[in-house]
Formats: C-alpha cells, sequence, structure tokens
C-alpha cells in the first residue's frame, strides 16, 4: 500500500457564485506519484484533527498561492481561513511527529508560526533565479529555481528555530529545516517544473525519508 502525503490547497473566491473553493494545481499529483506517495487534498476545515486521524498520512505538504492574511489583510488573494487552518496543521504535525515540507506560502507560514516575520521584495516574482546550497541536503552546490512570491524570508527575518539551507544571491533564504523538528520549506514551486527537476525529487525524499 502506497503512503499518503496530504496537501493543503488553496482558498479560491468565486465572486459570481458567492463561492469560497479549495483548489490544486494538477501538476501536483504528478510530482507527489514521483515521490512515489498517495496525494490526498486537505480540505480548509476549521479543525483538521479528525481528518487527519482517520487519513494518517506519513507526511504534509503546506502548498503554495493565496497571500497570508497576517501579513496582509487588504490583499483580496489572502484567506484567514486557510492561515487558521494551517497553522492548526503545524500544531497537529508537532504532536503526532508528522513532517512537515512548505512551498513557497507554506515556507512562510512555517517561519511566521515559529515567530519569524517577512519582507515584502518585489524583484521574486515571475523570475528564475540561482540559489546557494549550505550543507549537504542536495547533491548540488548551487543552481536555478523558478520564483512567484511577493513575500521572502531576509536572514533578519528568519525564525531562531529554523536553520538555511538555500539562499539566494540577494541574501533571501529560499529552502530552511527546523533545528528540532521534520519541517522543512522552499521558495519555489517544485511542481512548475517541466520535467521535475531530479534534484527537487531527491531533496523532498531525503528529507521525508529521515
Amino acid at each position: 500500500m502506497m503512503k499518503i502525503l496530504a496537501i493543503s490547497q488553496r482558498v479560491e473566491k468565486i465572486i459570481e457564485y458567492s463561492e469560497l473553493r479549495d483548489s490544486l494545481d494538477q501538476r501536483w499529483t504528478g510530482l507527489i506519484d514521483s515521490l512515489n506517495f498517495l496525494p490526498v487534498p486537505l480540505p480548509n476545515l476549521t479543525s483538521p484533527s479528525e481528518f487527519i486521524e482517520t487519513v494518517q498520512p506519513s507526511a504534509i505538504i503546506l502548498s503554495g498561492g493565496n497571500t497570508l492574511n497576517k501579513v496582509d489583510d487588504t490583499d483580496l488573494n489572502s484567506s484567514i481561513q486557510r492561515d487558521r487552518f494551517e497553522e492548526n496543521i503545524l500544531d497537529i504535525s508537532l504532536q503526532k511527529s508528522i513532517p512537515v515540507i512548505g512551498v513557497c506560502r507554506g515556507m512562510q507560514m512555517i517561519n511566521l508560526f515559529f515567530n519569524g516575520s517577512l519582507s515584502e521584495n518585489k524583484e521574486h516574482i515571475g523570475v528564475s533565479h540561482k540559489i546557494n546550497f549550505i550543507g549537504d541536503y542536495s547533491k548540488l552546490k548551487s543552481r536555478l529555481v523558478n520564483s512567484y512570491h511577493k513575500w521572502c524570508v531576509n536572514e533578519s527575518d528568519l525564525s531562531e528555530s529554523l536553520i538555511p539551507i538555500a539562499i539566494a544571491e540577494d541574501s533571501t533564504i529560499e529552502c530552511f529545516r527546523h533545528k528540532d523538528y521534520m519541517i522543512f520549506g522552499i521558495m519555489w514551486h517544485p511542481e512548475r517544473e517541466k520535467p521535475y527537476n531530479k534534484d527537487d525529487i531527491n531533496l523532498i525524499s531525503k528529507f521525508i525519508e529521515k
């Protein structure tokens, strides 16, 4: 039986139907399958503990999309519901020792959860840029990654609980891990690479399988 990798979803506001929709890029399915896990989307529930208890995922991804409401509550793309949900997910993951990977917004959420902060940087929107790896989490010393985020983690923003793994040439943190827990974050989007980048597969697999 394949192990389950649960993944959070963005919240979309569909004004013409007066709906809030949970949604997930289909490319995530292919990436998670490449990791030899079964993807299970997480609904943005206020209290996800029963859902997690039933599904019993081996790991959790906090995906991208949506501005963090606690960072900019005037942004129409923000969702306080999703913020609260993912904070609950992080609480549960700590209690149950479930590995968590934050991607872009997910990495931002992790840093804020552990009392870090964020800084605005529009130079990281819709570009590719070089990152340099620290330590042995990647076989590469450096590589190009995609970038779609407006909010960055500067060195001064980084939570004291987190250790940098990759840094961009403008000194912003692009990848980190927690000092004590199986919590890991990357600012680029591995699901948007075509084909999927082997280093992303190895990087995530190495963390999940620790």
